[in-house]
């Protein structure tokens, strides 16, 4: 593989699922705290789920129609892929998920639209690609993978900012509790 900013585009699209799990984890562990681990916990419920809906007829014979090309079998389980439905848009959906529910919670949405489009267009390329390839088709596993991923991001965020403590990302700071630089100095207002 040629190293050209094509290819750099190309890698890194396929491996933002990863990246992003191990930007979750690393800041967790820098900041001494558990919030990565409960983070973790639901996106492997998750994956969990969407392999074991995946082994459903419907999504099998939706795959061996297209008859899955190499670049799809990145992990296997004896014959056949652990998945049939996408794992790489599982994980996307699930973290766009359980963000856009604690901007939601705290009412962040200007300060992290840079963050909400980052996703958009990961989803977009990542669903791009692999309808491309052959690995999933639009409907009915593409959809699926999305419900999936999207209602158990949804109740597991929602249960981890009912329970009291401080266990998820990016809570707290509302757009009104934002520091300012002027000149040399910070100006902070804090809204109660």
């Amino acid at each position: 593989m040629e190293l050209n900013l094509t290819n750099v585009i190309y890698l890194f699209m396929r491996l933002s699922p990863l990246i992003i799990v191990g930007y979750f984890l690393l800041q967790s562990l820098f900041d001494s705290s558990v919030k990565g681990l409960f983070y973790l916990a639901g996106l492997t419920i998750t994956l969990v789920v969407t392999i074991l809906a995946s082994r459903f007829n419907i999504f099998k014979q939706d795959a061996e129609n297209d008859s899955l090309s190499s670049m799809c079998k990145g992990i296997t389980l004896g014959n056949g892929p652990v998945s049939y439905l996408p794992l790489s848009q599982a994980t996307l959906i699930y973290t766009l998920v359980y963000l856009l529910t604690i901007i939601a919670k705290y009412n962040t949405w200007s300060i992290n639209m840079g963050t909400l489009i980052l996703f958009g267009i990961l989803i977009f390329t990542d669903l791009i690609w692999n309808i491309k390839e052959g690995c999933m088709n639009l409907i009915p596993s593409g959809i699926a993978t999305w419900i999936i991923a999207g209602v158990i991001g949804l109740f597991w965020t929602r249960y981890l900012l009912n329970t009291g403590y401080d266990i998820t990302f990016f809570h707290g700071v509302s757009d009104a509790n934002v520091c300012k630089m002027n000149n040399s100095n910070f100006r902070c207002r804090l809204k109660k």
